[in-house]
């Protein structure tokens, strides 16, 4: 019982932390791309999973606490965008690319006759992609994206149709 309780608390602890770094960069956020809900749906998934198949119990010293900050990490992590120094994506075990990784950006207008769309990829020298969503102009994403980005990276825009 007390590894257990050793183990809830060195999560937790660890859980904090990345909600605190997460929480961080989504308060800089210059433009705020569309919120991604599958990090909840996700988060909801594996609890009732855990749950269901009874890794989790319910008398578990911390379960509460664990379960809380597993959630709280999940509804922060939605938000994506650009901030001054980095570009703030949906991910738990990559929350910000800098910059200076990012080697193309490729801008999509994603046709919508309600209101405008972009999908935006940033692909990095390490061949990674990562994306977002913009309910904005492109015009908007590339003065940002001027203003914080190197000069040299590649800029494409392209239409669906």
């Amino acid at each position: 019982m007390a590894n257990l309780s050793v183990f809830y608390i060195i999560i937790d602890v660890l859980l904090f932390a990345y909600a605190c770094y997460s929480w961080f960069w989504q308060a800089n956020i210059d433009l705020k791309g569309k919120y991604r809900l599958s990090s909840i749906v996700w988060a909801i998934i594996f609890i009732w999973l855990g749950f269901v198949w009874n890794y989790i119990e319910k008398g578990d010293p911390g379960i509460n606490i664990f379960l809380a900050l597993f959630l709280l990490v999940s509804i922060i992590d939605g938000f994506t965008g650009f901030a001054p120094k980095r570009a703030v994506v949906s991910g738990y075990f990559k929350r910000t690319i800098r910059y200076s990784e990012i080697n193309m950006v490729t801008l999509i207008n994603v046709p919508n006759p309600k209101k405008e769309s972009v999908v935006c990829l940033l692909k990095t020298n390490k061949n990674k992609q990562y994306y977002l969503r913009f309910a904005c102009g492109i015009s908007q994403i590339v003065a940002i994206l001027k203003k914080h980005v190197h000069h040299n990276i590649k800029i494409e825009i392209q239409n669906l149709m």
